[in-house]
């Protein structure tokens, strides 16, 4: 068997889905407990205008058909007979080259000329997120020419990029997360080898790579899991579609399915980290839940592989579990076991209190937030909100918690943002935060998100305040499945103004949605000063981390209700103090300029317009950065 990228050692009768062998045959395993009797139909091996050929797999006891067939090299095409039905595409297909509905594609995952081998990834303290949707970050929408931008993100000073999810969907354009075919990345973009060589460019820059991953429901058209096998539980589902089976009958493989394919990608994509959409529609009520496995195999893996790995869970909100871990006590069927923690969780609670302070009544989540109230918690503690379903943490809840933590602090673990893909989507026209606002109030803002104790992750087009809107956009070959999803839209955001928006399938979504002209030179709008304020507050944020006092345990976090004004203080291991201070006024109440002697030397002004002769003046929407 040729192995992969990174050694994988397991035996080929045990791997799921075609794999490619030395003497030209390829090895067909497929998961199929539901039926009798499983062939495989294989078309485009050696060429020229050969017949397909059939073949019929042998079942094991755990519902595993499968047999090795000669002269299938990589890239012959092949799908799935059951019980005489048509024919369908691989669960675990590596590429989909024709869709969702097509035959799937043998991949040699070895043959790929790989040049990272001395890449170790980035430390979690060194985070600088980039996120990015593949098909609308570049003109051309594809791994390629997202490679073309990578200088640009590496001069701004990020540091990784997170990719929105890529696995194979149906249509011309979709978000993401309505994948089926979790192994294949998605055609349009460049399949395998272009995710690959976009990983390699980036390892090359000095980047590490996310990933966005879905595992708490597959998409509804292309989705044939289910002829295969018990892959979803009827006890429950998602706003989205069915539940995976995590823990009724016939569990193990699906968990399996999942847990492989997590490996999959940081193995032979060579991924930096994953971050798993929505954990609290995982639904698992074993004791060591498929968080937990997940974990446990990432960790493993990356021990081995000698990198840095990030598993991060989209928690939306404080989930002590993920952050911190727990011993499970022993019982009559399973020893003590440590549930170890995720290395970061996104927290959406100080996003949403900066919008709620600049625009009360703005409703892009189903939580309230209240200002400058839940603006102040969200800086000191990190987080509003906690809990399932949500509870907002009650005056003094904070520090206890807080006395919990010992031996490191949550809040380093915490992505912020000041917009995500999500907050500018769940707007009816797909709006900015300075479309919202005002240019002058999100570089003020940014200054608290980029300078805060978190992770902090930039959404695409926020550095250099892109006028492309990023509005939800689905497409599906199924007429009917289009105006469902058009339709499901409004009713799940019953809280705006839909008229005159633009349904998600319709073609404008996605193509308003590029933000390929947006580099300099482009065709796009874009504001070199938001991209040099940007520049300037990664730099800073870096000096921070590099001399000790960028941290949660050194912060301070302080109000003032009259001016509107936003402090933190960092106190230095040596003395001294690095200040920001963010005046962000609501946009319905009329503000004047006021004299401000700034507490030590200004080394960051958003409004770059330096002291006047009354001095020095702080304006609406403005952020300074001072030391000493």
């Amino acid at each position: 068997m040729k192995p992969s990228a990174e050694g994988s050692t397991e035996p080929v009768r045990s791997r799921f889905g075609a794999t490619p062998l030395d003497d030209g045959s390829t090895h067909f395993r497929v998961w199929a407990p539901r039926c009798e009797r499983v062939e495989v139909v294989i078309e485009g091996a050696g060429g020229g205008e050969r017949a397909p050929r059939v073949a019929l797999l042998e079942c094991d006891e755990q519902g595993f058909f499968q047999a090795s067939v000669a002269q299938t090299p990589p890239g012959a095409l092949y799908g799935y007979r059951l019980d005489g039905g048509p024919l369908r595409p691989d669960p675990v297909s590596r590429h989909q080259p024709n869709g969702v509905h097509g035959l799937s594609a043998v991949i040699d995952h070895a043959s790929f000329g790989w040049t990272d081998a001395a890449w170790r990834g980035v430390a979690k303290r060194n985070l600088v997120i980039y996120e990015l949707h593949v098909g609308a970050f570049t003109a051309e929408g594809t791994f390629a020419s997202a490679i073309g931008r990578l200088a640009e993100l590496v001069e701004l000073g990020f540091t990784a990029i997170e990719l929105m999810p890529v696995a194979q969907t149906p249509g011309r354009w979709n978000w993401g997360y309505d994948g089926v075919s979790l192994y294949a990345p998605r055609n349009t973009y460049g399949g395998p080898e272009g995710l690959k060589q976009l990983v390699d460019a980036c390892h090359a820059a000095g980047l590490a790579v996310l990933l966005d991953v879905v595992y708490n429901h597959l998409g509804p058209e292309g989705n044939y899991l289910a002829e295969f096998g018990p892959y979803f539980t009827p006890d429950r589902s998602t706003p989205w579609g069915e539940s995976f089976n995590y823990d009724g009958p016939q569990c193990e493989q699906v968990r399996r399915f999942v847990v492989e394919n997590a490996l999959e990608w940081l193995r032979e994509y060579h991924l930096d980290g994953l971050r798993l959409d929505a954990v609290f529609f995982m639904t698992d009520t074993s004791a060591w839940t498929i968080l937990d496995e997940i974990r446990e195999a990432t960790s493993r893996f990356a021990a081995a592989a000698g990198r840095t790995v990030h598993l991060i869970a989209e928690s939306n909100l404080y989930d002590a579990e993920l952050l911190k871990g727990k011993t499970l006590e022993e019982t009559e069927t399973s020893p003590p076991r440590r549930r170890e923690p995720y290395d970061a969780i996104w927290c959406d609670c100080l996003m949403h209190a900066i919008h709620s302070q600049a625009l009360p009544h703005l409703e892009l989540t189903d939580k309230p937030y209240g200002g400058s109230g839940d603006l102040v918690a969200s800086l000191r503690h990190g987080y509003v909100y906690s809990d399932r379903p949500p509870v907002r943490t009650a005056p003094g809840e904070h520090a206890r918690r807080g006395r919990d933590w010992s031996d490191h602090d949550w809040r380093s673990s915490l992505v912020v943002a000041l917009q995500t893909h999500d907050a500018v989507g769940n707007h009816p026209a797909g709006m900015r935060v300075h479309q919202l606002t005002s240019t002058a109030f999100k570089k003020a803002a940014a200054a608290l998100t980029l300078l805060s104790p978190g992770i902090p992750l930039v959404f695409m087009g926020e550095e250099c305040a892109a006028e492309a809107p990023f509005l939800f956009f689905a497409d599906f070959e199924d007429s009917a499945l289009r105006q469902a999803v058009d339709h499901g839209r409004r009713e799940e955001y019953p809280q705006h103004d839909w008229s005159g928006s633009i349904a998600p399938s319709h073609p404008e979504a996605f193509r308003l949605a590029n933000c390929g002209g947006t580099a300099p030179g482009g065709d796009s709008p874009h504001d070199p000063a938001v991209r040099q304020w940007y520049r300037q507050l990664i730099a800073f944020r870096k000096l921070g981390v590099a001399e000790g006092w960028l941290a949660a345990d050194r912060m301070r976090v302080s109000h003032d209700s009259g001016l509107d004004l936003f402090t933190i203080v960092y106190e230095g291991p040596q003395g001294g103090a690095a200040t920001i201070l963010a005046r962000l006024t609501p946009l319905d109440r009329e503000s004047a300029p006021v004299k401000f002697e700034p507490p030590g030397v200004v080394v960051l002004d958003s409004h770059a317009g330096g002291p006047s002769c009354d001095g020095f003046l702080l304006q609406p929407h403005h952020a300074v950065v001072t030391r000493g």
